[in-house]
């Protein structure tokens, strides 16, 4: 029979009151003596003590719990609580944006750039610092209203102007439209637009996009981003789903994939690329297509280039996401682009040397890898040193097939073809991501030390410093890349990638200027001196510098802060000054048997072959456990997503 909290009652056991009387207790709440003496209130019986087996770990949890309930108690009623009490994450959870009370939270990766110069600043403060929102992008509704307008064609010398241009800067990279098939569509348009196919004129408007962003410098004057009323013309093409794709859609839809990256609309153009890949399977592209059904040798190869670039995309703007791709390696048995002989003239200049086309494929399928070893949350089989050690392994690997007219030789880096500037770019990214949650570790222990004992040197395995002193060279070499192109005149003020890569190497340049080294004091200029081109670009109306820039004007004044916190430290506790202090516990002597001018001009395929570097990764790497817990999984390092007011589609 249950009592008030619920238990059974044992007709054995008599309530106080029968008790303290001496009588016969029925048993029950209230019992027959004091209902019928009404006394109900007072019919209570004794509680037994009984022997529970509890687990430890249920135990130490009840202990947190109280702590935390302690700690939450302590604060004044005019107290905000702190960031992890206000919103705790259970460790290895998705973590989620509530960017906008009108839309559902945005879920952000860890493998992001935004998301690790929030970790960057977390790192350099005591209390935690939100991630910043991303606003900075053409609104949903802004696209509409422009997509309703009448939009003019433009004039024959104009519409030719802009399809070279697109034609030429975005065909350096990626193979999306055939240059003969595009200019003849253009030609028909301009004898009678009214007689070209919607496809093909769906296709034009997104390469007038294109090459407007191409050929306009600035778009600071109000005129809006460029190729913006030719972009969304082109997007009406998308209000039915077709039921029979072609490779004309694939082609509309991968352009406007990538200009909506240049838009700074990053979760649309990744829709975007994985619809191509769908549409592509739905057609068989990932699958070789029998000559018996397509003799001529230009549209099979075609077919296969548009589907390496749908998965190139694929792949590559699920890294910058840190999400998940369209479709597994195994699932694909297509040939790789090839130089098909027996093109005719015209045909043979829409396919360029495939040897750049598969380089960069290989890269991509690679980010995929580095993404899920690194940063999915999930058992894996092996160690994280095992899954370090196998992503560099892969990008040795790739350097040393690499063929010649794509290597780098660091003396004659201004003379770099810009696809195998683009190609060695997008190797140092994917090395940053494989190395920077190492990086972020150290700098971390480095700052708990100095904070507690300006003297003491933080313990570092030897393997931890190694890694991440790889991950900063990658990024002075991506430095080193960006403002020569930005000296040639070769770098795009509306260009994604390489406004990511200034970004990404920014950030690196930032940590290691808190840390001690020999070239802390250049790896500062070289902050300043990115930092100053993402303001220009930013000023110029590209919409990433912008969204961009905000994290790394955050960045910068906690730098200020720490660094003048340390110098307070290091006065008052009579600690040599901090450029006299081998933080880093390491002989960096031993990564640099070079001479200091050549090693300015280290390439990160040089940093991924020294020695010391490669000695490391043949051996087990026991002593990386040391930052297993640094993979933002550790409690003091959740996440605090606040709820924004932002504009209405705001996003991350």
């Amino acid at each position: 029979m249950p009592n008030r909290s619920g238990t059974r009652v044992s007709k054995s056991i008599a309530c106080h009151r029968c008790h303290a009387r001496k009588v016969k207790c029925s048993g029950g709440v209230p019992c027959t003596a004091c209902r019928y003496a009404d006394k109900a209130g007072e019919c209570i019986y004794p509680q037994k003590s009984r022997l529970v087996k509890v687990r430890e770990q249920f135990i130490e949890d009840l202990v947190s719990e109280n702590q935390r309930l302690r700690r939450l108690a302590s604060h004044p009623p005019n107290e905000e609580p702190s960031a992890k009490e206000k919103s705790p994450v259970p460790p290895g959870a998705p973590w989620f944006v509530n960017a906008d009370a009108l839309h559902p939270p945005i879920l952000v990766a860890e493998a992001s750039d935004s998301a690790f110069a929030t970790r960057f600043r977390q790192a350099m403060s005591d209390s935690q610092h939100g991630h910043l929102p991303r606003v900075d992008f053409p609104s949903d509704e802004q696209l509409l209203a422009l997509s309703d307008i009448e939009c003019p064609w433009p004039t024959p010398t104009r519409a030719r102007l802009l399809v070279r241009a697109a034609a030429d800067s975005l065909g350096r990279c990626y193979h999306i439209i055939r240059r003969s098939s595009i200019f003849d569509d253009l030609e028909h348009s301009n004898q009678d637009s009214s007689q070209i196919r919607l496809l093909s004129k769906s296709k034009l408007w997104a390469v007038f996009a294109i090459g407007e962003m191409y050929t306009t410098r600035t778009s600071a004057l109000g005129k809006g981003f460029p190729g913006l009323h030719y972009f969304c013309k082109a997007m009406n093409i998308l209000r039915i789903v077709s039921e029979r794709p072609n490779v004309d859609m694939i082609e509309i839809q991968l352009l406007l994939s990538v200009y909506s990256l240049f838009l700074n609309r990053r979760h649309a153009a990744y829709s975007l690329a994985g619809s191509a890949v769908r549409q592509a399977i739905i057609m068989g592209l990932h699958l070789n297509i029998p000559e018996s059904q397509m003799s001529d040798v230009g549209e099979r190869e075609h077919r296969n280039r548009i589907w390496w670039t749908a998965y190139t995309f694929d792949r590559m703007w699920a890294t910058k996401l840190g999400y998940p791709s369209t479709i597994q390696d195994e699932e694909i048995q297509v040939n790789l682009p090839s130089n098909p002989a027996g093109l005719n003239d015209s045909d043979s200049l829409d396919f360029p040397d495939s040897a750049y086309f598969v380089a960069r494929i290989k890269l991509a399928r690679l980010s995929k890898q580095i993404i899920h070893s690194i940063y999915v949350q999930k058992a894996h089989e092996s160690s994280l040193s095992g899954r370090v050690q196998d992503a560099f392994a892969d990008l040795r690997r790739w350097l040393s097939e690499l063929p010649p007219q794509l290597q780098l030789d660091s003396r004659d880096e201004g003379e770099l073809d810009p696809k195998a500037r683009s190609l060695h770019l997008l190797f140092n990214q994917l090395a940053i991501l494989a190395t920077r949650p190492i990086l972020l570790r150290v700098l971390r222990a480095h700052l708990e030390a100095y904070e507690q004992q300006p003297s003491t040197t933080p313990t570092i395995p030897a393997s931890a410093i190694t890694l991440s002193e790889t991950c900063i060279r990658c990024a002075r070499h991506s430095c080193s890349l960006l403002v020569d192109s930005w000296t040639n005149n070769t770098f795009m003020v509306f260009d994604f990638f390489y406004t990511q890569y200034l970004f990404s190497a920014a950030t690196i340049m930032g940590i290691s200027s808190l840390l001690d080294s020999k070239e802390r004091r250049s790896d500062e200029e070289q902050f300043e001196i990115v930092t100053s081109f993402l303001l220009q670009l930013r000023d110029n109306g590209n919409y990433a510098a912008a969204e961009f820039y905000q994290h790394i004007e955050a960045a910068t004044n906690l730098m200020q802060t720490t660094k003048a916190r340390l110098r307070f430290n290091a006065r008052n506790t009579n600690a040599p000054p901090q450029d006299s202090i081998n933080t880093l516990s390491i002989n960096t002597n031993d990564l640099d048997r070079r001479s200091p001018a050549l090693c300015d001009f280290m390439t990160a395929g040089m940093a991924l072959s020294e020695p010391l570097l490669q000695e490391l990764l043949e051996q087990p790497l026991s002593d990386l456990e040391f930052i297993d817990s640094s993979m933002y999984l550790d409690e003091q390092q959740v996440f605090y997503w606040p709820t924004l007011g932002t504009e209405s589609g705001a996003v991350f």
